[in-house]
């Protein structure tokens, strides 16, 4: 084990730490390397030189005042109560987990911002799941939030949440008037996007609702990582609609964007006018989902010599192998998340994955037993230096994506900007998009 670890310490020295590796890089591989870190877009939420927006949008990018203003104009009872009443401050966190707590507030405060420099207070969330960061956009910040989540028992927890945080707010300010968010259940495709009937509901909710006049119903669009399509899906929204006066969204599955469809327009990538009139611009369903990687975390267990702790990457090769075999319609299945600890046994691990799959279809003792996969786990080393390489290639992938986003916005002069707002390794999807229309 103290060989094998060292072997890889060897191989990836010179790309995780400034210690001199001892065995000399391909020139080329050292090319590519010094490339992608000139190419990919920074991930440091802390460099005021990562915002990237277009050269009309700079002063607006990093205009901190008008968060402010908008901060000023919040419920100051209820700014002293989140900020001096450790137990209050628990409630707008109930039932959620500390990334989570983390990423909510942070774009809440975007969001808000966004808000406030649009001059528009009603904020539609699309795949709000149980509405906690429309609770904090609501109770919080004082907007008026409606939600869509296609999960109906999603859509029930989080009105049972709404009423539960309501009923604490007023509890200790008797007087608190802001209305709870709004639900109903609905799937956004992008067939119905240039139709009138959604954005009809979202304005008729808002008026009878919130009680707003007409010209009170635009609205923002929010979106904390939207999975797979449903983040084009918002763009082509926000692009097609005059209502729809901004847009912030955090994406996340770029594996399950669709890339070639012959089904409508249905589209994930490539957006932008720019990318579909080059034929080089296809990217493959294994790039897409290594950009969807924790790659900081990654390369501090390469750091700290916790080399064990990536053997997950492994144990999924290997069941992989295994469920191909078995059938091709297994390809790229979505499995369970299994934290692997110290100890667990591969055959432990394919039973927990795999759980929720029918049972002719989950891996037998004769697949995991047999001297073919005490191959393939024996070779553990090699799969992470492999999978440190695809590592190596993951931020550029993303940054494509983004940057097809981000000018598919710009071609259509939504002026967009590109940021960084969560730190990367407590949120490896870390890059917020988000454009405003000019009034």
């Amino acid at each position: 084990m103290g060989q094998v670890a060292r072997n890889v310490e060897d191989c990836l020295a010179g790309y995780i730490s400034p210690r001199i590796c001892k065995r000399v890089w391909p020139l080329t591989l050292l090319a590519l390397r010094q490339v992608i870190n000139i190419l990919q877009v920074n991930r440091n939420n802390k460099d005021p030189k990562s915002i990237i927006a277009c050269e009309s949008n700079n002063r607006k990018a990093n205009n901190k005042n008008n968060s402010k203003a908008f901060k000023n104009e919040r419920n100051v009872v209820l700014d002293e109560l989140y900020s001096t009443d450790h137990k209050f401050n628990n409630l707008f966190c109930k039932h959620i987990k500390q990334k989570k707590r983390y990423e909510i507030q942070k774009i809440a405060e975007v969001c808000a911002a966004c808000a406030y420099e649009a001059n528009c207070d009603c904020i539609v969330d699309i795949g709000s799941g149980m509405g906690h960061l429309a609770r904090v956009l609501a109770f919080q910040y004082g907007l008026n939030v409606t939600c869509i989540e296609q999960d109906c028992i999603l859509l029930e927890q989080a009105r049972k949440l709404d009423q539960e945080l309501l009923m604490s707010i007023k509890r200790r300010i008797p007087n608190f008037y802001q209305k709870s968010p709004q639900h109903f259940t609905a799937k956004l495709e992008s067939s119905n996007l240039v139709e009138s009937e959604l954005v009809s509901q979202l304005k008729e909710l808002f008026q009878k609702e919130f009680d707003l006049s007409e010209e009170e119903t635009e609205f923002g669009l929010v979106g904390l990582h939207p999975c797979g399509d449903l983040a084009p899906i918002l763009l082509q929204l926000y692009s097609s609609r005059n209502e729809a006066k901004f847009i912030c969204i955090v994406g996340c599955c770029y594996m399950k964007l669709t890339i070639n469809s012959q089904i409508s327009k249905l589209k994930g990538y490539p957006l932008s006018k720019y990318l579909c009139l080059h034929k080089n611009h296809s990217l493959t369903y294994t790039s897409l989902e290594v950009a969807c990687h924790a790659i900081e975390k990654y390369c501090d267990k390469l750091k700290t010599g916790n080399y064990e702790d990536l053997i997950v990457h492994t144990y999924r090769a290997a069941l992989e192998t295994i469920l191909i075999k078995k059938s091709t319609i297994l390809r790229h299945s979505q499995l369970r998340n299994v934290k692997v600890s110290k100890g667990m046994s591969f055959e432990q691990y394919c039973k927990t994955a795999t759980l929720h799959f029918d049972t002719d279809l989950q891996p037998q003792d004769s697949d995991i037993n047999n001297s073919v996969i005490t191959d393939f786990l024996n070779r553990w080393q090699q799969v992470i230096v492999f999978g440190s390489l695809r590592m190596l290639l993951a931020p550029l992938v993303e940054t494509i994506v983004l940057y097809d986003r981000f000018l598919f916005l710009s071609e259509k002069n939504f002026v967009p900007i590109l940021k960084p707002v969560f730190d990367s390794r407590l949120s490896p999807r870390n890059l917020v998009l988000m454009s405003r229309k000019n009034n």
